[in-house]
């Protein structure tokens, strides 16, 4: 390449100047060393948050925690970073009653929520080892990590394929973990994380759209006989303890689990209108100006705007109509009761034609002998 250059030994030795102005991060595994051999002998957490807005139970935060053996993933929801510890104690009974398997190592990074004297002597109290990173890398959690962002991905897909609103992240987050626990990973060969942490292969034949259109069936109890038999509402992901849907009525604020539902797939609900009401198709009007009260009688021209079959279709919903309604005066009103029947006797025979009226009632009546 170039002549002249003298052999140079590379010194086996570190070069101050060289660390100061080329020091680099060492390269982080592609994929985990060590793997758990048995359900929960290691866990990892994660909280992932806070989220603006709220969710609609006010929670700010989630948490995560994946059984390293199984890839089983769990997801609770947190108002503050705080209640991590009581999460944690909670899922601890859970997951062990369920497997009888015991928790052996925690595996999370240094937040305060996993820091705190009471999680330290918790977890020394029931011999759980702890697995945390070094500061500032997050890399060595990245199951967690990892995780967390296939979810938030998935769940900020699903609200936006259906227009929903933001404060459906919590519902959408609990799907999108659902819906990995019964999908094929890189992890587990030939297996699902849920038949890998119960033994038994998942059905997916009920899984259905998020957000779609769904008709709950109202039960016998609660309407008449001729109220409607099914509402409509918004399918917002799976009961974990019952095998019922959980749907979202918008016009009463509340949620219903049901196992009697039809869904409408490719439809949504139209969140832009208040409590969900449904546009009104019609054609658009535009303002009257002051000159079009001009007198046009002879003209010909073509008129320079298009007429009003042109102009696209706009929708408005039924308080935008109200709104733009006028309402009618006193005035107007009264004149609705002017030709009015009289209210009684002595009002009639003050008319000429109520007189000839009645007359011809009675002549009728002698006639016919009734």
């Amino acid at each position: 390449m170039v002549r002249g250059v003298p052999k140079i030994n590379h010194p086996n030795q570190l070069c101050e100047a060289c660390l100061l102005g080329k020091h680099a991060r060492k390269s982080f595994p592609k994929e985990s060393l060590s793997r758990a051999t048995k359900p929960l002998q290691l866990v990892h957490a994660d909280v992932c948050g806070p989220f603006n807005p709220q969710s609609f139970g006010k929670s700010s935060y989630f948490i995560l925690f994946i059984d390293d053996f199984t890839r089983k993933t769990w997801v609770y929801f947190l108002k503050h970073k705080s209640e991590s510890f009581e999460i944690f104690k909670r899922f601890k009974t859970r997951v062990e009653k369920e497997s009888g398997f015991e928790i052996k190592a925690l595996r999370t990074d240094r937040g305060g929520e996993f820091t705190s004297n009471e999680f330290k002597a918790f977890c020394e109290l029931h011999g759980i080892r702890r697995h945390m990173t070094v500061p500032r890398t997050p890399q060595q959690n990245g199951v967690a990590e990892r995780k967390n962002r296939t979810v938030l991905n998935m769940a900020r897909t699903m609200l936006k394929s259906k227009e929903m609103p933001k404060e459906f992240w919590a519902e959408a987050v609990a799907c999108a973990v659902y819906l990995l626990n019964r999908s094929p990973t890189r992890s587990l060969e030939k297996i699902t994380p849920q038949e890998a942490w119960s033994g038994w292969k998942p059905s997916v034949k009920h899984l259905r759209v998020f957000g779609s259109i769904c008709y709950v069936h109202v039960p016998e109890q609660q309407r008449t006989k001729l109220d409607d038999r099914s509402k409509k509402m918004v399918f917002l992901g799976y009961d974990e303890s019952s095998k019922g849907y959980k749907c979202f009525d918008p016009i009463a604020k509340k949620v219903v689990i049901s196992r009697d539902v039809e869904f409408e797939e490719d439809a949504s609900w139209n969140w832009n209108t208040q409590k969900g009401e449904m546009y009104h198709f019609l054609p658009h009007q535009e303002e009257k100006k002051d000159d079009e009260e001009q007198e046009i009688e002879g003209n010909n021209s073509t008129p320079s705007t298009p007429s009003s079959s042109d102009q696209p279709p706009v929708y408005r919903s039924i308080n935008d109509i109200y709104n733009a309604t006028e309402r009618m005066n006193g005035d107007n009103l009264f004149c609705l009761f002017m030709n009015d029947e009289p209210l009684s006797f002595e009002e009639a025979i003050k008319e000429k034609k109520w007189i000839q009226a009645m007359e011809e009632e009675i002549h009728s009546i002698e006639k016919n002998d009734t």
